[in-house]
């Protein structure tokens, strides 16, 4: 597989919104590279295998959602401060909404 560079840029801003931005294209070079073997950090191949708590993770759907600009500037914000991308943190925080309101539903 002949080596390519995956992003040009400047700083770690644009760096981290190319990467967000080219999810789905790096899911695929990640999975045909384990495919074909050749995972590596750094310059060490290693080997992967996907034990059974991988498979039973759970099916996720993409969505498309509208959400307010200054919404998103803020859930952007919190998460690069958390070192985490804005699209986990916002899924962590729906998860964390959807636990409360089922527990204020049992107690209540």
């Amino acid at each position: 597989m002949p080596k390519k560079k995956l992003a040009e840029t400047r700083t770690e801003a644009e760096e981290a919104r190319w990467f967000e931005e080219n999810q789905d294209r790096l899911i695929k070079l990640f999975e045909q590279a384990g495919k074909e073997g050749a995972l590596r950090i750094g310059g060490k191949s290693v080997g992967i295998t996907l034990s059974k708590k991988t498979e039973s993770l759970r099916p996720s759907q993409k969505v498309m959602l509208r959400i307010p600009a200054g919404d998103l500037d803020r859930a952007r914000r919190q998460a690069g401060s958390m070192g985490i991308g804005y699209q986990t943190y916002i899924k962590m925080l729906l998860r964390e909404g959807l636990d409360r309101q089922e527990r204020a539903r049992r107690r209540g």
